[in-house]
């Protein structure tokens, strides 16, 4: 019971977006057609992200960041400026993992039915004891940048509650970052 107990907790992952900025001084802007570049060492996962960006803003809107930018040049900041301009491009979604914050937690123990209802021999039976569990909290920054001035238009900070596996973590976020755009009217709405 206590497993179950623990994969019902590690299941339940739950993004939110828990702070936003726009630019004050930029007017509405409505970005045309957008890279997506998740910022990741790891070539697969980063491949995951942009090509799950480009599902959920729709292939007429979005380009995944390693079809322009290959993995050798991420690090190099004029390589990559150059590739997303000649991509024509006039919006850049990049994410970027910023913290995992890992905390544990005491479960009490659990008896089943009221205070007297197992009294006697049969409570034994029916008491899970406590135990200790750990939290996982990913925090990622997204930033909208216009391409043509390198200017930063939007940023916000998403934290997904115990993601299963990556693959879950990137479906969220990206799904709530897009939502939230589409919101700010940053791109069109889904088609």
């Amino acid at each position: 019971i206590a497993l179950l107990a623990l994969g019902a907790v590690v299941a339940c992952a739950s993004t939110n977006i828990t702070s936003t900025w726009r630019d004050p001084a930029i007017g509405p802007v409505q970005f045309r057609e957008v890279i997506g570049i998740a910022l990741s060492a790891d070539s697969t996962l980063r491949r995951i992200a942009e090509d799950e960006f480009v599902r959920a803003v729709g292939p007429s809107l979005g380009i995944a960041g390693y079809a322009v930018v290959p993995d050798e040049d991420l690090q190099d900041r004029d390589r990559v400026r150059a590739r997303v301009e000649a991509a024509g491009v006039d919006g850049a979604v990049v994410f970027r993992l910023t913290a995992v914050e890992v905390t544990e937690r005491w479960v009490p123990p659990t008896t089943y039915g009221n205070a007297w209802g197992y009294w006697g021999s049969a409570a034994p039976m029916v008491f899970e004891p406590g135990y200790m569990t750990t939290d996982r909290t990913v925090v990622i920054e997204t930033n909208v940048y216009n391409v043509a001035d390198a200017r930063l238009v939007w940023s916000a900070r998403s934290e997904t509650f115990n993601p299963r596996n990556s693959h879950t973590l990137v479906d969220d976020v990206v799904r709530v970052v897009v939502a939230k755009l589409r919101e700010e009217k940053l791109i069109p709405p889904a088609p």
